[in-house]
């Protein structure tokens, strides 16, 4: 934080500066794609899927049937990048689909 600006801050931003020295703030957004799934993908690829959990850089995602999974794969560059970018979460390196 910087504690010589006299500026207002907004609470998001001391929040995301003090996660950040503390060294959370990768863990947090990391862990934050979890609940932003949904949006993530589009409705009915959410409802087919469900990310369950993120363990070094990789996000495993569940999906219901082989169909499904394989609709997964073709998308999973695209993910990837969307994640990576739109959701400032570039420690994120692949997708597991099974």
């Amino acid at each position: 934080m910087s504690a010589k600006s006299k500026e207002p801050q907004r609470i998001g931003q001391i929040m995301e500066e003090v996660l950040s020295e503390k060294g959370y703030l990768t863990f947090c957004k990391e862990y934050g794609i979890l609940s932003k799934w949904p949006s993530i993908v589009d409705k009915k690829f959410a409802e087919a899927s469900i990310c369950e959990r993120v363990e070094n850089g990789i996000v495993y995602v569940k999906v219901s049937s082989a169909p499904w999974r394989q609709e997964a794969v073709y998308r999973k560059e695209t993910l990837l990048k969307r994640i990576q970018k739109e959701f400032e979460c570039p420690t994120i390196k692949d997708i597991v689909f099974y």
